[in-house]
């Protein structure tokens, strides 16, 4: 198999018609591994992503068999830098996995595994796989016990003892008196008592989004989400709330969210929001949000009613509730699948060949910095030497270490770093400054005063190169050149002006200042 790897949003969109004929194909596919969803989510999530793509051959017309959305994370710690590969939906979408052609698995999936192996991470993230034990087993066939260590991640909520590896689904017939049949007695009519509620036309109604109600309809939502959760979430609510109304917006630009508010009278009870997929003809239950002071009628029990009624109508065969074992899920006949948080670890906790990931570059350059500026020196110099083993050129790393090193007092390791950054940038004037600056500083006046100088001709209005190549010449004794320098720093000289007689006009004797050239 041949793999190649998809890292930006024009590849990825090039590859539409080819992904959802994959998927389409796929049985295990499902909506947060669609191109709709995932292409929307990727655009506007931090930090690295990247799409492993499989086929045949690598003839260039050669369409790809199977995807596998990653994302990578890196972090700064204990003056090492470790990184993590992650599902790409994590941690918006309640399923991940793989989106493959049935026939071409058992090729296509010890692939995909080989070629993660030959990345730098220390931890593999499989979180929320949902994935047949078929093809689990051929993944993780590639990771022997010798050289990892994987573990099965609990999660069992502690609090309230929901099980979120359980997604509870119901299969949905072809018409709604039939899945009404399929309900306990009790349940039936209490559906049924309820929909009559929001058909009659008194003070309780249902609305559907629509683009125009779609903001306030999710403001409302969201709203009644947050309260509720606060309490449990603190201080990760807020980035909750606006990632999920980030998300679900995309979506329905999209044609991917149904959302219906129920009301009574003009006051907004509760909201539910669902993920639409055509493609696969399912809803998948992703939030909601109730007015807890609200004291009718259960409104959940009603939207999720009447949504999966919407569902029927239109021809969808499958509901999902998604993750969590929510004792009222099970009241509308649904069965349960289970999904995978499985973590693979190397056995030293350090990435693979000792190096970082070249994608992890930005996201370590931005940690050490502000490692950096916090004084915290040894996780930032780890994070430098880290970037410039990848890439021993990269600028930003140069400067930033060479000031570190500088301020730690290692000269020569400073200077190193400059003399490599000015062949790297040599239009870049700072950097002949700072070469010089440590060169100085070992007292090498005599190519110091040469760094000065090409600074100073690359910034001849700033006088720090004037200072530097002064006071290099009083070091290197040749004081009669000094003055040249000091007169160059200062600018044009004026002379106090004269006046020709008492009402004479002002006469001004201006010198101009003197060559500032310095031969070396």
């Amino acid at each position: 198999m041949h793999i190649d790897i998809i890292e930006t949003l024009p590849s990825l969109a090039r590859l539409q018609d080819n992904w959802n004929a994959v998927y389409d194909a796929d049985p295990e596919a499902q909506i947060f591994l669609s191109w709709k969803w995932l292409g929307g989510w990727l655009a506007h999530i931090e930090g690295p992503w990247f799409i492993l793509a499989a086929k045949a051959s690598d003839a260039a017309d050669a369409p790809y068999t199977a995807f596998f959305p990653l994302r990578l994370q890196t972090a700064i710690e204990n003056a090492d830098v470790r990184s993590e590969i992650r599902m790409a939906g994590n941690f918006s979408a309640d399923y991940t996995g793989i989106v493959c052609t049935p026939e071409t698995e058992h090729k296509v999936i010890p692939a995909f595994a080989r070629c993660i192996k030959q990345m730098n991470w220390a931890r593999l993230n499989l979180e929320n796989v949902r994935m047949s034990e078929r093809r689990f087993r051929l993944l993780m066939a590639c990771f022997p016990k010798a050289s990892f260590q994987m573990r099965e991640v609990d999660r069992i909520a502690k609090i309230d003892g929901i099980d979120n590896s359980l997604c509870p689904y119901t299969a949905l017939p072809a018409d709604w008196n039939s899945y009404l049949e399929s309900l306990s007695t009790n349940t039936r009519q209490k559906i049924r008592r309820l929909l009559k509620l929001v058909n009659a036309g008194g003070e309780y109604r249902i609305t559907v989004a629509t683009p125009e109600t779609f903001a306030q309809d999710l403001k409302s939502l969201l709203r009644f989400w947050e309260i509720k959760w606060r309490p449990r979430k603190g201080t990760m609510t807020d980035s909750l709330v606006r990632s999920n109304g980030n998300m679900l917006t995309r979506s329905f630009q999209s044609g991917l969210v149904f959302l219906p508010t129920f009301w009574q009278g003009d006051r907004p009870v509760a909201a539910l929001a669902t993920l639409v997929d055509p493609r696969k003809r399912t809803f998948s239950f992703y939030m909601a949000g109730r007015d807890e002071t609200f004291e009718g009628p259960p409104p959940g029990m009603i939207l999720h009613a009447f949504s999966i009624r919407h569902a029927i109508e239109n021809g969808f065969t499958e509901y999902d509730f998604l993750r969590g074992n929510e004792p009222y899920k099970y009241s509308f006949h649904c069965t349960e699948r289970k999904i995978r948080c499985t973590v693979v670890e190397t056995r030293n906790g350090r990435n693979l060949g000792n190096r970082i990931d070249p994608r992890s570059i930005p996201d370590v350059l931005e940690q050490a910095t502000d490692l950096h500026k916090k004084g915290q020196t040894a996780d930032a110099e780890c994070g430098y030497r880290r970037i410039l083993e990848v890439q021993p050129r990269h600028a930003d790393a140069l400067h930033r270490l060479g000031q570190l090193l500088t301020a730690k007092g290692d000269l020569a390791g400073a200077k190193k770093l400059f003399r490599t950054l000015t062949a790297v940038r040599p239009d870049a004037a700072k950097a002949w400054l700072c070469l010089g600056q440590a060169c100085e500083g070992l007292g090498q006046h005599q190519e110091a005063l040469y760094h000065y100088l090409e600074f100073t001709r690359l910034q001849p209005d700033l006088p720090d190169g004037f200072v530097g190549t002064a006071r290099c010449l009083v070091k290197l004794g040749r004081i009669a050149e000094v003055n040249a320098a000091l007169l160059a720093t200062a600018g044009p000289v004026t002379r106090p002006s004269v006046r020709n007689g008492r009402d004479g006009p002002a006469v001004a004797h201006d010198r101009p200042a003197q060559d500032a050239s310095v031969a070396l």
